[in-house]
């Protein structure tokens, strides 16, 4: 990912704002069109009108981003509603804008079933019209304008083209291999950055608060119109990138330092917090007190414990003093009264402390 060239065409963007939005370019009509379809589509009683009529009016202003001088889809969808009103109208409120819970796969499943229903009726009623054929750039444009907070209008040539300059380094796809889920990601990237700008962000909403425009607070129609502005207006010049194929490449060679960085950290918070609990497992043994307490050693005889610090103790014997460590492991160890009780517990806590140690070597091991 190129963050540079990502920031360097959003500025570019910001400087020729009002170039790209004067009377005679009018992008911001993008925001004029989502406004009417929703005014028109949402509107009381839309449900009971004739489908044809229906999307006729609330297409009235988007003619400009869905058709053209050789494709329109939207002419296209009123002709088919006029023939097939009940099934265009179900393929848009059942299957194209359908619940999906956020499911982006989901989502482009519809889409996908969408643009073949939709086809077999053009191929049906107007095998001639191929001006009439719906693609996934238009059907795109349809879910963008009924919830413009949740999609994104795509188109193929812009997509590929800003992808490739601020070096995504996933392939978006085409045809087939097309993949909706990455292309918002490649959206929400240019959403997170589009807020970093102040300056645009106060030009823009100063903009859409001056008309009849929808107020895109989540910013995806800007996402597309940086796309769209950056390839119509020619505002990669001069802009140096990594080739897709080598970007491709970074990418996944990122990806997998990122999967090592995580499986490591992963590793690394799994023996601190083994290491945490063998700690706080000790607890109880440190707060023993030996003081005082009388022990027999075979060689020595009779001592009193003088210093014990954990496992370790000094005995003061009739005629010297000598140091032990309390466990199994040491034959030579005075016992006590109730020596299996101690002898066991403070065997435990070196077998914890062993454990705590070695995890510790393996921790730094990792670092």
């Amino acid at each position: 990912m190129n963050d540079h060239n990502l920031h360097e065409l959003i500025d570019r963007y910001d400087n020729n704002y009002a170039m790209v939005n004067n009377s005679v370019n009018d992008e911001i009509f993008k925001w004029k069109a989502v406004k009417c379809f929703r005014d028109v589509w949402f509107a009381e009683g839309a449900e009971k009108e004739e489908f044809s009529k229906l999307f006729a009016r609330a297409r009235k202003e988007s003619s400009f981003l869905i058709d053209n001088s050789r494709v329109s889809p939207t002419s296209g969808i009123v002709k088919m509603a006029e023939v097939c009103p009940d099934e265009v109208k179900a393929l848009f409120r059942d299957v194209l804008f359908a619940p999906d819970g956020g499911d982006i796969n989901l989502r482009q499943m519809n889409m996908e079933k969408f643009l073949a229903e939709i086809e077999k009726i053009r191929q049906k009623h107007f095998p001639q019209c191929w001006k009439y054929k719906q693609d996934r750039h238009a059907a795109s444009c349809y879910l963008s304008f009924a919830a413009p907070e949740e999609n994104f209008i795509y188109r193929y040539s812009e997509a590929e083209e800003f992808a490739k300059h601020i070096e995504f380094g996933v392939d978006i796809g085409s045809g087939e291999d097309f993949s909706l889920e990455r292309y918002y990601q490649l959206c929400e990237i240019i959403v997170d950055a589009l807020k970093q700008h102040e300056s645009l962000m106060k030009k823009y909403f100063e903009l859409v608060e001056s008309g009849p425009f929808y107020r895109d607070e989540s910013l995806h129609l800007m996402a597309f119109d940086l796309m769209y502005c950056c390839r119509a207006y020619n505002f990669y010049t001069g802009l140096e990138h990594a080739s897709k194929k080598d970007s491709i490449k970074e990418f996944r060679l990122e990806q997998l330092r990122e999967q090592e960085r995580a499986e490591k950290q992963k590793k690394t918070d799994e023996l601190e917090r083994q290491i945490h609990e063998l700690e706080v497992s000790l607890e109880p043994y440190e707060s023993i007190s030996l003081l005082n307490v009388e022990v027999f050693q075979a060689k020595y005889g009779k001592g009193i414990i003088v210093e014990h610090e954990n496992e370790r103790i000094k005995v003061k014997f009739e005629n010297e003093e000598k140091s032990f460590i309390i466990n199994r492991r040491f034959a030579m160890r005075p016992t006590f009264e109730n020596d299996k009780e101690i002898v066991d517990a403070y065997t435990e806590y070196a077998d914890i402390v062993m454990k705590i140690e070695r995890l510790k070597r393996e921790l730094v091991a990792l670092s």
